[in-house]
């Protein structure tokens, strides 16, 4: 029994240090949250350019040009650039339509292809010098570029990464990726508000002009997706100031998939910039992902008979701990961050999507290596 006991023992201790790792990130998401900022007064004659790359995007760019349309900064210190990724549909004629009783608001074309290159030609058309990113199929609250410029000002950020909530109609696929999406969240706010900023979502980002340029935007980056994690990745080589901020008036809601099919393909999307990501996050990240396998495997193999034999109560102890140790702090970040973004649910849910999550990350994490799904008609 020494060596189950050995296992056993080895996966309570990674388990035991990735719970004290969650509940860090727990502790200090509850803590932004809790903070309440003090508004400062925006600097005379600063505003804010939002970047919006769309492709294909006429169903939903309505909605959310209406939004900042009703931002509480002065219009002429909000500019809003479309940059259309050559859609097929009626995207630039929704755009050109609103910009007749809209000054600030400019259509353009990607000088490229690729959302990277979507960003990079919106920011040479910026007045600027503080750049929101926003996806064209979110929505977002009136307040949000103002409490975003008060917050990157005040505290002379480079880059700011924002939270994203996902939202679905109640159906279950759409559910285990609303509570999968708070536990990322969770992931990348307890990282960067403890100083090590790895995760972001492009469909909310906020970046200086000056920093992006600095850093040479995405100059020779070779995967078509990763315009957060990679920006965030050379943001932080270069010892930019990175912040992150946890405040719902600046959350952007986007829709989940609605099928297990562009679910799926979503999720191949993510899994497969990933394997650009540098650094310690992406070794540390696939041993979680592991880490339930080797747990059921151990669990697997003990046999409940051994329990009398020597060292077999203990070897069952310590696989029971590491399966508390790995459930229990992932669930209650998820709780904490789905608290902050106004959505509840049954605490099953949450934990039945956990064990889904375990499931399919590490074969979708696998099959990103070999499949490159198509987004909008184009191969990524």
């Amino acid at each position: 029994m020494i060596g189950p006991l050995y296992t056993a023992f080895a996966l309570f201790g990674f388990n035991l240090v990735q719970a004290l790792m969650l509940m860090a990130w727990r502790d200090r998401v509850r803590k932004e949250i809790s903070r309440s900022d003090t508004s400062t007064t925006i600097a005379s004659g600063s505003g804010v350019t939002v970047i919006v790359p769309a492709r294909n995007a006429a169903s939903t760019l309505v909605a959310l040009l209406q939004d900042l349309n009703a931002q509480d900064l002065p219009k002429a210190l909000h500019q809003v650039i479309v940059v259309d990724d050559h859609s097929a549909d009626d995207t630039a004629s929704v755009v050109q339509g609103m910009m007749l009783t809209w000054p600030q608001l400019t259509y353009v074309l990607n000088a490229g292809e690729g959302k990277k290159s979507a960003i990079t030609t919106g920011v040479a058309l910026a007045t600027h010098e503080h750049i929101i990113l926003t996806d064209a199929d979110a929505r977002c609250d009136r307040a949000r570029s103002r409490t975003i410029l008060e917050k990157m000002q005040r505290e002379d950020l480079d880059l700011l990464l924002l939270p994203v909530r996902t939202s679905g109609s109640g159906a279950f696929v759409q559910r285990v990726q609303e509570e999968e999406q708070a536990g990322l969240l969770g992931v990348a706010a307890g990282e960067a508000l403890l100083g090590r900023p790895s995760l972001a979502n492009g469909a909310n980002l906020a970046f200086t002009r000056s920093a992006f340029n600095g850093v040479e935007g995405y100059s020779g980056d070779r995967y078509a997706s990763g315009d957060d994690v990679f920006l965030v990745q050379r943001m932080k080589n270069a010892g930019k100031h990175i912040g992150y901020l946890l405040d719902r008036r600046v959350l952007v809601t986007v829709e989940a998939e609605p099928t297990w099919s562009a679910f799926l393909q979503q999720r191949l999307r993510w899994a497969g910039k990933m394997r650009g990501v540098r650094g310690g996050f992406s070794c540390i990240g696939m041993i979680a992902l592991l880490s339930p396998w080797l747990l059921l495997v151990a669990t697997w193999k003990f046999r409940v008979a051994s329990i009398v034999e020597e060292n077999g109560l203990e070897t069952l102890l310590f696989l029971v701990l590491a399966w508390l140790l790995w459930m229990v702090p992932a669930v209650a970040l998820v709780r904490e961050v789905r608290r902050f973004l106004g959505q509840r649910g049954w605490l099953l849910t949450t934990v039945v999507s956990y064990m889904l999550f375990a499931v399919y990350a590490p074969v979708i994490a696998v099959l990103s290596i070999f499949i490159r799904p198509k987004w909008k008609g184009r191969r990524v």
